[in-house]
């Protein structure tokens, strides 16, 4: 299936080869519009662990949704885009953890626009890191009827926020949402598994015509990936309260 995948996307999109290598970063087509990043690091207690982001090509312009894990790995992403005249016009990040909001200062000294929560920037700013020059409360639009964020409530973390990509129908939901291959919910020391579970709701509320999810970690796939992710918080959350 994968193999039949590769194939009609290589016909779909000859503009971009569909698989792009660096020392740590690899980037790949989900469609002729969507592609994503992914970059690993060492994590004691888990191992390597690989982060996925975006990019979002519209027109001659292109959006990042979260930075690679690496300093590095934000050069190798715009040469990639250079080698297809790309400009990266906005850079999203969906909370403060390395994988997705670190290493904005070198986004912001080439006064490319950057995108966070309140709350990011504010756990940004006491990290000593910058923050993004953009934020937001509740949600925001990016782009016109093509990129949209929005912050559910607490659950990964307290700041963690969803991307919304109406055009494509797809959602990355960057570390809140957890990949269908795994029954933990992670690093949770800085979020709220009791509050997860209605937080999850409130993606499922809003967004009704999901095709694809994009979790931070692990293989995309279809909107059961948060609904499994409500039923494990709420399983995680019931444990808690029932100590």
């Amino acid at each position: 299936m994968k193999a039949l995948l590769t194939l009609v996307l290589t016909g779909l999109i000859s503009l971009f080869p569909l698989l792009s290598y660096a020392e740590n970063l690899t980037i790949t087509a989900i469609n002729d519009t969507v592609f994503l990043h992914q970059s690993s690091r060492q994590v004691e207690g888990y191992g390597a662990v690989t982060g996925n982001g975006l990019i979002v090509v519209n027109g001659a312009e292109a959006y990042l949704v979260d930075t690679p894990w690496d300093r590095d790995d934000i050069g190798v992403i715009q040469k990639w885009l250079e080698q297809r005249s790309l400009s990266l016009a906005g850079v999203i990040a969906t909370h403060s953890h390395d994988d997705a909001g670190g290493n904005l200062d070198v986004f912001n000294q080439q006064h490319i626009p950057t995108w966070a929560h309140a709350l990011t920037n504010e756990f940004l700013q006491e990290k000593g890191e910058q923050p993004a020059t953009h934020m937001f409360t509740e949600s925001d639009t990016v782009l016109t009827d093509t990129i949209e964020v929005f912050y559910p409530g607490p659950g990964h973390t307290l700041d963690n926020i969803v991307v919304w990509l109406p055009k494509q129908h797809v959602l990355f939901g960057g570390c809140f949402i957890r990949a269908m291959e795994t029954n933990s919910m992670g690093y949770t020391a800085e979020g709220d598994v009791v509050q997860w579970g209605a937080s999850a709701q409130r993606v499922l509320d809003r967004y009704r015509d999901i095709d694809t999810v994009v979790p931070g970690h692990g293989e995309t796939g279809s909107v059961e990936m948060i609904r499994k992710t409500q039923r494990m918080a709420q399983q995680a959350a019931a444990d808690i309260l029932n100590q």
